[in-house]
């Protein structure tokens, strides 16, 4: 099992927070314990995660789009993925959107208006000092784009092109979001951002545990997670 974060834009609200908005919270899992109404809440949304490859050279399958929106649904918000802290906000629903000519998951998440701090994240988010926000997922195989194996297994490395064929690897087994984060920076638009618990340094490439990448001469391993 793999851990990865992939951080993209928040983006503007086209309404205000709606009855459906509040349905959806009053039904998650583990739902709120009071009964809240639209005035106790805030709600805004997020780009975070598309079929466009990432800068790292990962990619979602635009199939496994749905999937990936229904698993962030109910999962926290953080700040900066610090998880010795508690959530500040909550994702929940969203839809499949396109932009720049790729397929992309937008969340909504809320936060409660009578909170201590909650204007301080409204004032923080709308006046855009607070612009990207990141989920962590974890998922099985990183599949090769050029051969459909597993990309630490095979010969082929990202980035490289094959008869024309730029190689990347697919998020193939996506089965949890573990958080949410509002972060201070993606990399790049659409998909933004993807860290990897990545060490720098001549690690010998392709273990059975890991996944090694090359980017500008210099290699990177990221270790599978401890279940």
């Amino acid at each position: 099992m793999m851990i990865q974060t992939l951080a993209g834009p928040l983006v503007a609200m086209t309404t205000a927070p709606s009855k459906n908005d509040l349905d959806e919270i009053l039904a998650l899992s583990n739902p709120p314990l009071m009964k809240l109404t639209l005035d106790d809440i805030h709600v805004r949304r997020c780009r975070l995660a598309g079929d466009r490859v990432d800068a790292h050279g990962g990619c979602f399958r635009t199939t496994d789009l749905e999937k990936l929106l229904q698993l962030t649904h109910g999962a926290p918000a953080l700040i900066g993925h610090d998880r010795r802290s508690l959530a500040v906000a909550r994702f929940f629903g969203g839809t499949i959107e396109s932009f720049d000519g790729s397929r992309y998951i937008v969340p909504k998440f809320y936060w409660p208006r009578h909170h201590s701090t909650a204007e301080d994240l409204r004032w923080q988010i709308d006046a855009g000092i607070l612009t990207e926000a990141s989920i962590a997922f974890t998922f099985e195989t990183p599949t090769c784009s050029i051969c459909t194996r597993d990309i630490r297994e095979c010969e082929h490395e990202i980035g490289q092109e094959y008869d024309g064929r730029a190689c990347f690897y697919y998020y193939d087994g996506v089965d949890r979001v573990l958080e949410g984060s509002f972060v201070y920076r993606g990399a790049e638009p659409g998909t933004g951002f993807m860290n990897m618990r990545i060490l720098a340094g001549g690690i010998p490439a392709k273990r059975a545990n890991s996944l090694t990448i090359k980017i500008g001469g210099r290699s990177y391993q990221a270790f599978l997670a401890e279940d």
